[in-house]
């Protein structure tokens, strides 16, 4: 009989192992989730639709840099929740820019090869798209366009 119960307490102890494995996987793909929907809809509603349905460098390779940060140290998931803020926020030009600088070094050094491309196009559209300047600067009525001078 005390054999029986010891097995028993293997399977409950397996059983238990399944449950933290299952729940860490929950956890693992909860946290790409957020980091995922929090950068692509923050650069979604930051361009208008054209421009962010031709951001192909972006679409292409932006779960593999979700998945990098959502695994990676909480400042570096700090450091892109800085850059790609919750809404009403929008990544404007100058956000760009420092994005592009921190792939150049320090933490972000790693992904600049994956995200090679993000702050130029981003940047550029924005300076040269008047539906994307209005959206970086979160307006919200497309149809009012805001001229920049080049004073």
């Amino acid at each position: 009989m005390a054999s029986s119960q010891s097995s028993c307490d293997c399977t409950d102890s397996d059983e238990n192992s399944a449950d933290l494995w299952v729940k860490f996987d929950m956890e693992m793909a909860h946290n790409h989730n957020v980091v995922y929907w929090q950068v692509f809809d923050s650069i979604e509603r930051s361009m208008c639709r054209n421009h962010f349905e031709k951001f192909g460098r972006f679409h292409e390779n932006v779960f593999e840099f979700c998945n990098s940060v959502s695994l990676g140290e909480v400042s570096m998931k700090d450091d892109v929740f800085g850059f790609f803020r919750n809404p009403p926020a929008r990544v404007r030009r100058f956000d760009w820019v420092k994005f592009g600088d921190w792939l150049k070094s320090g933490e972000g050094g790693k992904f600049g090869a994956r995200c090679e491309g993000w702050s130029d196009y981003a940047h550029n559209s924005i300076k040269v798209c008047e539906g994307c300047r209005n959206a970086s600067m979160r307006l919200i009525n497309f149809d009012k366009v805001i001229v920049l001078d080049d004073d």
